[in-house]
């Protein structure tokens, strides 16, 4: 992957990081407290990330998407400010939930953009939310485990891990199982929050991207990417180890992240900087290899699987074979976590774009641009019931589209007369 841009620095979602005067620096690096990755860079006044776009002939077209309203939770944003948002929001009945790293977690009644209940959290939202059972589970920036009502935003419980929880947590059969920045699994009694079981890897020690792997509960196993560059399946019962398998090749940024597939006997889950890999679910031997990694989950649809990769590239692959169907190269920076409809695949770029492709050739069909010092970390949510979607910036700004490229779906679309803008929470 390449860091660097031809007049300015990007880091490694792909964001331009030029700051004027002195030197920047960012980066992670995994601890028992907190995650960091280390990227020293000397950066001079006046460079700039001028690398040309690739798709000069997109635009924000309002026969794809249309824009209905933001909801903005920072007053105190400031142009070229390099946050990031990675709560996903959350479908709970009638009612929209998102967490952010400024506010805590919020429920609003989207088609009424009216607010239902906010939980405030100092240290703010790192993970993505579960939603199950009507709670909302998720992980903060103060290393502890919430998990919430998700009708009234009260406390049912929580339970302090001590390190970040950037990963979305997985319920299976009344348990809870999320994976923390230093590597350790953890089982917990989703009703109650008692401590079960957990699994800890040592820790490497090269610098590591920010991100851990969501488990994968399936068939009496826990199925989980590390840091390391392993895939680990764990006993659900007592966390103990039952196999391993190394996927990722290099010296680079190892981490296994993406959350893995189980399909058909088969295992899908990309490493970072390396490649997407088939494995078998019994012998754990390599099917096929794509070289082209991430730390996004893949999505499977019949005979096709869509990978958004590190390298920049959403790519279209044969699940039989591993043959690639179609790339398509963003502007600039790495995507986010798909999503798909039966038309189209939507994702936002870490480097100020949201996309729409023509899901059957990979073809672009919408650019539209966040702005500056902003772009997208967090994935899409789409409700194709109301042809809505749904996507926080990095900027901690909530937007809400109508995808009228479906108006001919069996729900009429029903457009808003104007766009509306709400002040910060």
């Amino acid at each position: 992957m390449n860091l660097k841009a031809q007049d300015g620095i990007l880091d490694h979602q792909g964001r331009c990081l030029t700051q004027p005067f002195g030197e920047w620096i960012r980066a992670t690096r995994r601890s028992a407290r907190f995650v960091m990755s280390i990227l020293l860079v000397p950066v001079f006044f006046g460079l700039g990330c001028s690398t040309p776009l690739v798709h000069d002939e997109l635009q924000p077209d309002p026969a794809v998407l249309q824009r209905e309203w933001t909801r903005s939770s920072k007053s105190d944003w400031k142009a070229g400010e390099l946050g990031a948002e990675y709560s996903r929001p959350v479908f709970y009945q009638n009612t929209l939930i998102y967490g952010n790293q400024s506010k805590g977690v919020i429920s609003l009644y989207p088609s009424l953009n009216q607010i239902r209940w906010r939980f405030a959290l100092e240290e703010g939202v790192m993970s993505p939310l579960l939603v199950e059972e009507d709670t909302v589970f998720f992980g903060g920036g103060d290393g502890v485990l919430y998990a919430l009502d998700a009708a009234t935003g009260r406390v049912r419980w929580k339970y302090l891990l001590r390190n970040p929880i950037v990963s979305q947590p997985t319920y299976s059969g009344g348990r809870l199982f999320v994976t923390t920045s230093d590597d350790t699994i953890y089982a917990l009694d989703a009703g109650t929050g008692e401590w079960l079981w957990h699994y800890r890897r040592r820790s490497v020690s090269q610098a590591t991207v920010l991100g851990a792997s969501q488990p994968q509960v399936h068939a009496g196993e826990v199925i989980v990417g590390l840091s390391d560059g392993y895939l680990v399946g764990i006993s659900e019962v007592d966390g103990k180890l039952k196999w391993e398998k190394k996927i990722h090749r290099g010296q680079k940024f190892t981490d296994v992240d993406a959350h893995p597939l189980v399909a058909s006997g088969k295992i899908y889950v990309p490493s970072y900087d390396g490649a997407l890999v088939q494995l078998d679910r019994k012998t754990r031997e390599i099917g096929w290899r794509v070289d082209a990694g991430g730390s996004n989950q893949v999505i499977i649809e019949r005979d096709k699987i869509y990978l958004p990769s590190s390298d920049g590239f959403i790519y279209s692959i044969q699940r039989e074979s591993g043959k690639v169907n179609w790339k398509f190269e963003l502007d600039q920076g790495v995507p986010t976590q798909l999503v798909s409809t039966p038309e189209a695949l939507i994702f936002g770029s870490s480097h100020r774009y949201l996309y729409v492709l023509d899901k059957a050739t990979g073809k672009g069909r919408y650019r539209w641009d966040v702005g500056s010092g902003s772009g997208f970390s967090s994935a899409p949510i789409a409700d194709l019931n109301s042809n809505r979607l749904y996507i926080l910036s990095n900027a901690g700004n909530l937007y809400s589209f109508a995808m009228t490229f479906r108006d001919q779906a069996t729900t009429p679309l029903i457009l808003n007369n104007r766009y509306r803008f709400f002040s910060p929470i």
